[in-house]
């Protein structure tokens, strides 16, 4: 009786191979079915690459979105071999390969949400299942979540396989590239972790969209690694390499038939754009306080990777002005800007964000949602330790953000804060929280009119001292045509405003503020410097600078 019944369990269970060989036999299909079945469109025929990789010409392109419409039959066919996959899972709900098709096409189909059902429910190897989750909540923009299941996979994943998850070498531009490559899998975990962080499109939003892309690609890859593409070409390590550093083609033409290869069309695919190089510059990496706006290059036209968030087709920079003031330990930064200014940014809603950040685990973040009408100030108070800040704006509808990212060195104890210009048309106000408000978004001032700044003096006896300011506004520099109309005598001379005066001064809660309008009468248009330099008894001066612009309206 007992044979009996072992010989009829081994009559009804399936036979696993089979159902493993008939699901790869499907998605074979499918794949095949669909090269024959793409959209005709030349591509980029007959243009020279701009990058050879492996078998493969690869195209900057014009970051337009040039993606045909995907035909009916290839949808109603990738349903079918969904279908197919959902059956062999139930057969075989612990099998990797099975579980990472079911998430790879349920995205493409556009449902992230039920590849993230599948991920969940897959009861494979844990590690795999974890970033099958990933991958599914970063496709549904759910980024922070993301970020959560791919760092419990590779905590899951034995050393060799974390190690090489982690590797970031193909994204590095060349001086930091090599020297990432003479480090250990250990010695990488800190870089890796400073470089993702400058990396981060928005730093304000929780989770890194950049990390998880990556980690996604990752996924991507191992997913199509042993299987058919659109192509019909077979992996290797040049496809790898592409998916990688641009991310995966969304679509896909293939090129009109032609005598000579009539049943082996070429393929073309087309990876989402537009894409933004989000990447920091070696000098940003090593100093992110010192660091300029020019050390992310978000537009580069040849860019060593790119990413193209879902959220944003639009990565704008953001014109702001900065000002550093010192509270005892702690340092309040101000933020002016105007994104009305420009027209496809103003008058809308949107959420606007100040970040203030030594690195990834010292944010301070200062947020709110705004309509973009018109001026608008933020302040965020942190240590005084040279940082990163990001000032970052997202419309609440459209699909357009706006940054600014630099570094800052905050004022010193016994320092001058930094020069913050003002509105002179608004009445005079003579403390910084009153100030704030009245805040140029920019160093633009107008021709003939008045410079007003504010500025602080910390460190002074509370009893007073004296001290004395000396403060010029030179141009920067002479262009031509103002030297030789200069020489004609079509123009003034005056290239210069200096002043200086003697005070003695009381501290208020610290510090000792000021104000002073500077008449800029007479000088031309251009772009000046404006130098302020302090001498408290008699001591060695402190200085502050502003780069201003002088404009006619």
């Amino acid at each position: 009786m007992m044979s009996l019944l072992l010989g009829l369990a081994l009559v009804q269970r399936p036979d696993s191979q089979a159902t493993l060989r008939s699901a790869r036999g499907a998605q074979a299909e499918f794949e095949l079915f669909r090269r024959y079945h793409l959209p005709e469109g030349d591509g980029y025929s007959g243009q020279r690459c701009d990058l050879n990789i492996g078998r493969f010409c690869f195209w900057y392109g014009d970051q337009t979105n040039d993606s045909v419409p995907e035909p009916a039959a290839i949808r109603d066919a990738r349903a079918r071999l969904l279908a197919r996959l959902a059956d062999a899972a139930e057969l075989l709900p612990g099998d990797d390969w099975i579980a990472g098709q079911r998430v790879r096409y349920l995205i493409e189909d556009g449902r992230p949400a039920d590849a993230v059902a599948v991920g969940r429910g897959c009861r494979g190897t844990p590690w795999w299942c974890a970033t099958l989750v990933g991958l599914g909540l970063h496709r549904a923009a759910d980024f922070a979540p993301a970020d959560s299941a791919f760092a419990a996979a590779l905590l899951a994943m034995p050393d060799e396989e974390r190690c090489r998850w982690h590797r970031v070498s193909l994204l590095l531009p060349g001086e930091l590239r090599t020297r990432y490559d003479r480090m250990s899998c250990e010695e990488r975990v800190e870089f890796e972790g400073h470089w993702w962080w400058l990396a981060a499109p928005l730093l304000s939003r929780p989770g890194n969209d950049r990390r998880t892309e990556h980690f996604a690609r990752l996924t991507l890859e191992r997913i199509q690694r042993d299987s058919r593409t659109a192509r019909s070409d077979r992996w290797g390590d040049d496809m790898g390499e592409l998916l990688i550093r641009f991310g995966p083609e969304v679509s896909w033409t293939r090129k009109p038939a032609s005598p000579l290869a009539p049943f082996d069309p070429a393929i073309t695919g087309h990876e989402r754009v537009p894409a933004f190089h989000f990447v920091p510059t070696t000098h940003a990496f090593d100093d992110p306080g010192g660091a300029t706006h020019e050390d992310w290059i978000l537009a580069d036209p040849r860019p060593n990777e790119w990413y193209a968030p879902t959220y944003a087709d639009r990565f704008a920079g953001l014109e702001a002005q900065i000002a550093a003031f010192r509270r005892g330990d702690s340092c309040t930064v101000v933020a002016a800007f105007d994104a009305s200014r420009d027209p496809a940014l103003g008058h809308q809603p949107a959420r606007v964000a100040l970040v203030l950040a030594r690195d990834d685990r010292s944010r301070v973040v200062t947020a709110r949602e705004t309509h973009l009408d018109g001026p608008e100030v933020l302040t965020a108070t942190a240590g005084c330790e040279r940082q990163l800040l990001s000032l970052e704006i997202a419309a609440a509808k459209g699909h357009w953000v706006a940054r600014m990212r630099r570094g800052i060195e905050p004022p010193r104890r016994g320092d001058v804060s930094d020069l913050l210009l003002l509105d002179a048309t608004d009445s005079v106000a003579r403390d910084l929280a009153s100030v704030v408000r009245h805040a140029l978004p920019t160093a633009q001032v107008p021709v003939d009119g008045r410079l007003r700044l504010f500025w602080e003096i910390s460190g002074l006896d509370p009893a007073g001292e004296p001290v004395t300011t000396s403060l010029s506004v030179r141009a920067e520099s002479r262009a031509w045509l103002g030297r030789a109309a200069e020489s004609v005598g079509l123009v003034g001379r005056r290239r210069a405003v200096e002043l200086q005066w003697d005070e003695v001064l009381r501290p208020d809660a610290g510090v000792a503020p000021r104000v002073l309008d500077v008449d800029l009468s007479g000088l031309p248009a251009g772009r000046y410097r404006v130098a302020l330099a302090v001498s408290v008894g008699g001591g060695v001066p402190v200085t502050a600078t502003r780069e201003i612009e002088l404009v006619r309206r």
